[in-house]
């Protein structure tokens, strides 16, 4: 019974030596196709095997891939030894951005950062 006071004490005293953290929720600032598609290429980790500026590594570059060649390929519809299907991992709007960002490699306007978690790239 002590030992239950003493606990229930030293909870409540250590409660109050830690302050309330704010319980917020980031959503992510909604981007450009291309910064989107920028956002599914680092989530996927599409870069591990295509480079990170796609132009090829374990995986064939692909910089500039139309976009219904992007989504066959991410379906693991593509050549047999292609890739691994991500279905389920992407919609058909994660693939055409993903086919837009494909499209700005090289240029100026090619969105480039490594965290596709931050909301604000």
């Amino acid at each position: 019974m002590r030992l239950t006071k003493t606990l229930t004490g030293a909870m409540l005293f250590a409660a109050m030596l830690v302050p309330a953290l704010p319980v917020t929720a980031h959503a992510a600032a909604t981007l450009n196709a291309a910064g989107e598609g920028r956002r599914v290429w680092l989530k996927l980790n599409c870069y591990g095997c295509h480079g990170n500026n796609a132009a090829g590594g374990m995986g064939p570059n692909i910089q500039h891939t139309e976009k219904g060649d992007v989504s066959q390929a991410m379906a693991g519809d593509a050549m047999e030894g292609g890739m691994r299907s991500f279905k389920g991992y992407y919609t058909a709007t994660d693939a055409a951005n993903v086919a837009a960002y494909l499209a700005t490699i090289g240029t100026k306007n090619e969105p480039k950062w490594v965290d596709w978690w931050n909301a604000v790239p």
